[in-house]
């Protein structure tokens, strides 16, 4: 199989395994493309990872921005909700709340137990973490890195598509975290809008493009 990506990214599909970094300056609609990225086929599934905007909110873009899937086809593990304490928190099936993004083991425990039920069933999984720059900001990069490496790893194992967001990365952040990954997607602001550029995925690589 492949996991589609038609109009989001300048690919005809990711293969099963494969992770992207989705990199660029703030503003440049990176958490639409990640999210468009999770919709999928009806038979797939999606996890994602929020630091920055709440389960509730996350779930209506989901619902809008990918053609009105139901919300039940995404997991979300909220890092930020309590944290800031944007309003009632109700574990769901399909939601979890972390006390912030602080908390990395409870991360590890939350998504492995994801993975596990996506790899018992056999089902086709999406997942999408937004943003890593949120963890750069309360542990260092190495810690980080091991993270990113772990977790796509374990894309790579269950067959998955796996997409990473970071904001204005270092050259040190950027060139670490890229190690890690089959393929960048650039983010830039223009003039005219926001442009994508894509690196990587086998050597294939396309120009700037609006989107």
């Amino acid at each position: 199989m492949v996991y589609s990506a038609p109009g989001v990214v300048p690919v005809d599909g990711f293969a099963p395994g494969t992770s992207i970094l989705l990199s660029g300056p703030p503003l440049t609609r990176k958490r639409e493309l990640v999210i468009r990225l999770l919709g999928g086929d009806d038979d797939e599934g999606a996890i994602m990872v929020t630091t920055k905007m709440g389960a509730g909110k996350l779930l209506e873009l989901f619902r809008e921005w990918d053609d009105d899937r139901p919300s039940d086809r995404l997991d979300v593990v909220d890092c930020v909700t309590k944290e800031r304490g944007l309003g009632q928190v109700r574990e769901t099936e399909t939601t979890s709340y972390l006390s912030s993004p602080r908390d990395m083991t409870g991360l590890s425990i939350a998504l492995s137990g994801l993975f596990q039920r996506y790899h018992r069933n056999g089902a086709p999984m999406r997942f999408g973490m937004h943003s890593l720059s949120t963890f750069l900001m309360y542990h260092n990069l190495q810690r980080v890195y091991r993270m990113v490496h772990v977790l796509s790893g374990q894309v790579e194992s269950a067959d998955a598509f796996g997409v990473f967001v970071v904001d204005s990365p270092t050259a040190r952040e950027l060139d670490m975290l890229s190690q890690l990954v089959d393929g960048v997607v650039e983010t830039r602001e223009t003039e005219t809008g926001c442009e994508l550029r894509l690196r990587g995925l086998g050597g294939r690589a396309a120009g700037w493009q609006a989107y």
